[in-house]
């Protein structure tokens, strides 16, 4: 069973923190890569916690302070698939689905 880690603001995540960029009603920047343009409907996940932690540091501002993890079952509807360098993930899917697979037991800060 694949765990994923995602920074959040509170735990569990708000509804807010399960919309991606398109859903933000954001836009790709003209220049973007196709990476990112194929990405822009996914959220993004870390495959360790020290990954996340290190993206976390980053923007704790902007993404929060604590760090979850999804433990996905393979029957999921879910896909992910490595992008954007070593440990980082992106999910598509049912973000609804994503929310239980929330583990409750485990909470972390960055």
């Amino acid at each position: 069973m694949p765990s994923f880690y995602r920074v959040a603001k509170r735990f569990p995540p708000g509804d807010d923190e399960y919309l991606t960029r398109r859903d933000k009603g954001r836009q790709p920047r003209p220049n973007a890569t196709s990476e990112e343009v194929r990405t822009w409907n996914a959220l993004s996940a870390f495959a360790t916690e020290e990954g996340v932690r290190r993206a976390g540091r980053r923007y704790p501002e902007q993404l929060g302070r604590l760090i979850v993890r999804y433990d996905i079952p393979e029957r999921s509807s879910l896909r992910w698939e490595p992008t954007f360098g070593p440990g980082h993930y992106s999910l598509w899917g049912d973000f609804q689905e994503l929310k239980r697979y929330l583990v409750l037991d485990f909470q972390a800060t960055i």
